[in-house]
C-alpha cells in the first residue's frame, strides 16, 4: 500500500501535499498535486516522516496527516 503525506495550514486551511521532505534543511517541498507527492511504501514510513516533520519548524503552521493511495 503507498501512502503519502497530506499537509494543512492551521491558520489558512490550505492544503497539499509533501513533494520532498529535506531533513537536513528541516522543511518540506509541497505540491498540491497529489500525483507529484512523495508515495512512501507503506504507511508507517510515511508516520515515521510525519515524525520527523513535527520536530521541524513545519508544525508550527500545519498540521499533517496520511493519505493512503
Amino acid at each position: 500500500m503507498n501512502a503519502v503525506i497530506r499537509w494543512t495550514n492551521k491558520f489558512s486551511n490550505e492544503t497539499g501535499y509533501v513533494k520532498e521532505f529535506r531533513k537536513k534543511e528541516g522543511y518540506f517541498i509541497n505540491t498540491f498535486d497529489i500525483n507529484n507527492a512523495k508515495a512512501y511504501a507503506s504507511e508507517s514510513t510515511a508516520k515515521g516522516i510525519i515524525t520527523l516533520l513535527k520536530n521541524t519548524d513545519e508544525a508550527i503552521n500545519n498540521e499533517f496527516d496520511i493519505i493512503s493511495l
